[in-house]
């Protein structure tokens, strides 16, 4: 949805006018706190509102989770923010009116998918007015693209495109002609060798026409990017996957374009007729020439102008761990393997931890993580807690952050990319536990002990002992 703005056609006394009775509004709504209306006005759930200020609100984003299938006895939830503080929203979900909570301009509405909603894309509607009466335009759609779907004939997480998911670079080489790799080449040196922080890396395509190099917190890194010597090391800007960028593939033209500053496959300094000399003259866009791309296999070749690279990626297989998980049990002890300190398993709906163990931790098909928890989970003291029990996500483990998801077959790891992401608890992560929100790592990498179906067992060491995770797929 847009943002529609309006000037008002009346000149400088219709400004005025509008500004006045804005204040006037204001001022009817301090009257009624003052005189002891049982609704204070901060909750913006007034019986009616005083006066209208002639600005509509709007409602500048709108999502919807779970961005994908949804099953009867699941919830649909959609949080919106708008441009001021509104009266008490009203939303349908499918034509059923949902439960909405929230205040002043931050609310979310939620409703449980029944056997008898249709097959088919979620509907929703939302309509609300500020505190002043005005009313603004109803909202039908995600700011975003999220969107759920009920059925059979819902797009599959395995739907995959040519080039959706994550790929990672399993050779490099370049030569003097195209095909010609005879100057140097190199193939995936695995975890241990000299560049594995580099065929680590992740080349993200996502299903919305999105590009992201996800590089954890190293990656190979050259001298015209200011290193001392060539070697692992933390990713240099523009080449840190921290821009927006998009992909366009051509099937006839056999072309590969990303468009971004810094986006790249491969090395970060190979453009279109150049290698560079620095950071800053990287181009806002890089064309590839796709010489295969069949099934999980990738190789795509590029004319720097001095000869030609070529790179060979393959995808990461995606089916074991795609989908919506949750947790069914969490414990702690002194080794891998070993629980004896604390366990607990899923309490159920009526559980004390039941906020815990509904939460969902969705594995995109296009590699993307999310945290989803319905509007409350479990918070400890060190997230500002009085004491642990079911509140609020704290940020950033709330799940407002984008995340991202490699999974390593071969090494057995699973590793989460994004400020905030998590599996279990949000406290435990590599080598350690936080004592504060503002230390979450950027990613964090758990050990998969078993991936069978729907079945997932994760640890995690923290330094003073092992944590365990095991994991359902719904």
């Amino acid at each position: 949805m847009q943002r529609h703005t309006s000037n008002s056609d009346r000149g400088l006394p219709g400004t005025l006018a509008g500004r006045w009775g804005a204040v006037l509004a204001l001022t009817g709504l301090f009257l009624l706190s003052a005189c002891g209306s049982s609704k204070d006005v901060r909750d913006n759930n007034l019986p009616e509102p005083p006066f209208k200020d002639g600005v509509p609100p709007v409602l500048t984003t709108v999502t919807l989770q779970p961005n994908g299938i949804v099953k009867a006895g699941q919830s649909v939830r959609i949080d919106f923010e708008a441009s001021e503080a509104l009266m008490t929203p009203v939303v349908y979900i499918n034509n059923v009116r949902a439960d909405v909570n929230g205040k002043i301009n931050s609310w979310y509405a939620t409703r449980e998918i029944t056997e008898t909603d249709p097959d088919g894309v979620v509907t929703f509607s939302i309509t609300y007015q500020d505190v002043s009466g005005e009313l603004g335009q109803a909202v039908t759609a995600t700011t975003n693209g999220s969107s759920a779907c009920i059925g059979a004939e819902c797009p599959r997480d395995d739907d995959l495109g040519p080039l959706e998911g994550n790929w990672k670079l399993d050779f490099a080489g370049v030569g003097p002609s195209e095909g010609d790799t005879s100057w140097f080449s190199i193939a995936d040196t695995g975890p241990e060798g000299p560049r594995s922080c580099w065929f680590n890396d992740i080349y993200q395509f996502g299903r919305d026409g999105s590009f992201r190099n996800v590089q954890g917190d190293e990656t190979w890194i050259e001298t015209w990017q200011g290193a001392a010597a060539e070697g692992c090391g933390a990713p240099v800007a523009p080449h840190d996957g921290g821009n927006s960028a998009v992909f366009e593939y051509d099937e006839a033209a056999g072309s590969l374009k990303l468009t971004g500053l810094g986006a790249y496959l491969g090395l970060a300094k190979v453009a279109n007729g150049v290698e560079l000399a620095n950071p800053s003259e990287a181009p806002g866009s890089v064309t590839y020439k796709v010489v295969e791309l069949i099934g999980d296999s990738l190789t795509v070749r590029i004319d720097y102008g001095g000869g030609w690279w070529e790179y060979r990626l393959s995808r990461v297989t995606n089916a074991p761990v795609v989908g919506n998980w949750k947790l069914s049990f969490a414990g702690v002890g002194p080794a891998a393997g070993d629980t004896s300190w604390f366990s607990i398993a899923d309490t159920g709906p009526e559980g004390p931890r039941s906020c815990w163990f509904d939460d969902i931790y969705h594995f995109g098909d296009d590699g993307a993580f999310q945290n989803f928890q319905d509007g409350d989970s479990w918070i400890e003291p060190w997230q500002g807690a009085a004491a642990e029990g079911c509140g609020v996500p704290i940020a950033p483990h709330d799940g407002s952050n984008a995340g991202a998801w490699y999974y390593d077959e071969g090494a057995g790891t699973a590793r989460l990319d994004g400020v905030g992401s998590f599996l279990g608890l949000p406290k435990v992560v590599n080598g350690g536990e936080l004592a504060d929100p503002s230390e979450a790592p950027a990613f964090v990498t758990y050990q998969v002990v078993e991936l069978v179906g729907n079945s997932m067992t994760v640890r995690i060491d923290v330094g003073g002992g092992w944590w365990e995770y095991s994991l359902v797929r719904e």
